[in-house]
């Protein structure tokens, strides 16, 4: 193994840093969760429940005025009499929708600002989770949960709220005032509620675990979407549309036959409530009639009792409705918690210190590296004990074959995989004590798999970069071989590449990346087999450009092709996760190892491509 002047490697059997583990703080509840979303509006809901109050309590005016006119009519009838009660029915409902007016524009407005508020928390926690957590979610599930969840949660905390108080404060009013009227009759029209109890009780359960099934397979069936779509030039490829709209229409069927079993149960709820809430006039009629004909009840009074029962009967009916929002909205709760539980594997610490701008020296001691999650990991690393230096202001170029744990060591860098403590340095430092928003701020990464965002091309190149000019887009696409082939579409670097920048080649997503990349004017440039995808002739032309912007900072160059590497300071060669060559160029070929072999098996390759 020969060694560089700038780069060092070191072979220990050193073990890896033990880390002590963090006190577990226990998770809040789905409920305590909630409840933290709701807070900050408390004297909004405080007001909102005070106006539901005022609304009822007016409300039970009414009652009391039909029973006066209908006593006082008894005795006779006058136009000014009417016209007394008339006036007085109308001022109550005046006053009372006006009640509702406020109660429903605060409380209905209120939980739209708490949807908002949880939408943006649960995609800045999202946008926080490393790589890992998306390839073990899928990204039509987490839409689920963006999108239906937080609309069920709103509902419970909108109108669940409005009609379970509008109930509660109704029955708490309406109750005592059947008490007062006769008490016997209002035992005989309360007879049902035990039932309805249950069956509410029954129906709930019920509600509440097909809501989560349906909600989880909403997930599935909007992954299959959203994959389908995202693929959709392999499905065209191999012909399979066909089969994929048959699989669809398969996922698409089950869904609705889940629906329709939830729809088939809500529709038995409400009838089922109506039955046994009919059962208390039906019974307040024949047991109210008598008294008023044993001179018990006044006709006024008894009037006055039904109007109350009537009063019941709504709030008694929508509280199988809140009921049903609650159970749906709770168990959308627990999917979005199931997320917001999750912490972000990678994080800063409480109190980072202050620290001077990144400068690029970087150096891996004793690395080794192993995936979380992996079964046999611990065995297996995807990177053992890699010792390295690079320079600030040096070029590292890794090559090896695939599997050799390349992108995995690029990764750490600007951690998106979290090296194991006392193992990479970036200025002497531990890469933990820095900021993630400083140390990424100063990485410029441009990857094998480009992505572009459904947005025009020159949104793509300065994405990140808030002050880029067109001419500083122009130049970097310039450096990046790009800007030719922007300048022959219709609307030049306007154009919009389409979702993943699918209305582009492979390559010119790939120079796009790299244009994104270096508008950064980073201190540390990461190009993990960023040309692959173009030929050595554009490949060559854009290397040209990119000696003059690489030279003094810190570029790690991640390639398969030995011609891309070649004029690195240092080149190193990984294999099964292990530095196995290192040198320049020219050394690595005096070695006669792999290296050397790769570059007489690629230069066979070019001149038989040449012939």
């Amino acid at each position: 193994m020969t060694a560089s002047t700038q780069t060092t490697a070191l072979v220990s059997s050193r073990p890896d840093s033990q880390t002590t583990s963090p006190t577990v703080q226990p998770l809040p509840t789905p409920w305590q969760r909630l409840l933290g979303f709701c807070a900050p509006y408390w004297t909004s809901f405080l007001l909102g429940g005070l106006l539901i109050l005022a609304s009822a309590y007016v409300n039970l005016l009414s009652p009391q005025v039909i029973r006066t006119a209908v006593d006082d009519l008894r005795t006779g009838v006058t136009q000014q009499k009417v016209a007394r009660y008339a006036l007085l029915v109308i001022g109550i409902a005046a006053v009372r929708g006006l009640f509702l007016f406020w109660q429903r524009r605060i409380l209905i407005n209120r939980s739209r600002d708490i949807e908002y508020d949880l939408r943006n928390a649960f995609y800045a926690h999202l946008q926080r989770q490393p790589p890992a957590f998306f390839h073990r979610q899928r990204i039509g599930d987490l839409m689920s949960r963006a999108t239906n969840d937080i609309g069920a949660v709103r509902m419970l905390i909108g109108p669940a709220v409005l009609y379970g108080l509008n109930t509660l404060f109704t029955v708490a009013l309406v109750l005592p005032a059947m008490v007062a009227v006769n008490a016997t009759l209002t035992a005989f029209a309360l007879i049902t509620l035990p039932l309805a109890a249950a069956a509410t009780k029954y129906f709930g359960a019920r509600i509440h675990e097909r809501s989560e099934e349906i909600q989880a397979y909403f997930g599935l069936v909007t992954a299959k979407a959203q994959e389908n779509f995202s693929g959709v030039r392999v499905v065209r490829a191999f012909a399979q549309e066909a089969a994929e709209e048959a699989a669809f229409d398969a996922m698409n069927r089950e869904f609705v036959r889940r629906n329709l079993r939830l729809v088939r149960l809500s529709a038995l709820f409400r009838p089922v409530l109506d039955i046994l809430f009919g059962l208390g006039p039906a019974i307040v009629l024949w047991y109210g009639g008598r008294l008023v004909l044993r001179g018990e009840l006044t006709l006024g009074q008894f009037v006055e009792f039904n109007l109350y029962l009537t009063m019941l009967v709504w709030p008694m009916i929508a509280l199988g409705w809140v009921v049903n929002l609650t159970q749906r909205g709770l168990a959308s709760m627990g999917r979005l918690s199931a997320i917001l539980d999750e912490s972000p594997a990678i994080a800063d610490p409480a109190h980072l210190p202050t620290l001077p701008p990144i400068a690029g020296d970087i150096e891996f001691r004793h690395l080794t590296f192993a995936y979380a999650g992996a079964g046999s990991a611990a065995s297996s690393p995807v990177l053992r004990d890699v010792s390295l230096r690079i320079p600030c202001g040096t070029t590292l170029a890794i090559i090896g074959p695939t599997g050799a744990g390349k992108s995995t060591l690029a990764n750490l860098i600007p951690r998106l995989l979290d090296a194991p403590p006392g193992t990479l340095f970036i200025d002497g430092r531990p890469i933990q004590d820095y900021p993630l928003q400083q140390l990424r701020s100063a990485i410029g990464y441009a990857q094998q798999e480009s992505f572009l965002f459904s947005d025009t091309i020159a949104a793509n190149i300065a994405f990140g970069v808030e002050t880029a000019t067109p001419e500083a887009i122009a130049r970097v696409a310039e450096q990046a071989g790009l800007r030719q082939d922007v300048e022959q579409f219709p609307k030049g670097f306007e154009t919009i590449v389409g979702e993943r920048g699918i209305t582009l080649s492979g390559g010119q997503k790939q120079r796009a990346a790299l244009a994104r990349a270096l508008l950064r004017d980073p201190r540390i440039l990461i190009l993990d087999d960023a040309l692959s995808a173009v030929d050595t002739d554009t490949e060559a032309r854009i290397l040209e450009h990119l000696r003059q912007v690489m030279r003094g900072r810190t570029t790690i160059l991640i390639a398969h092709r030995i011609s891309t590497v070649k004029d690195a300071d240092h080149i190193v060669f990984l294999e099964d996760g292990r530095i196995v060559e290192q040198g320049t160029h020219a050394q690595l070929l005096a070695l006669g190892g792999r290296y050397a072999a790769l570059y007489e098996r690629q230069k066979l390759e070019a001149e038989l491509a040449a012939l």
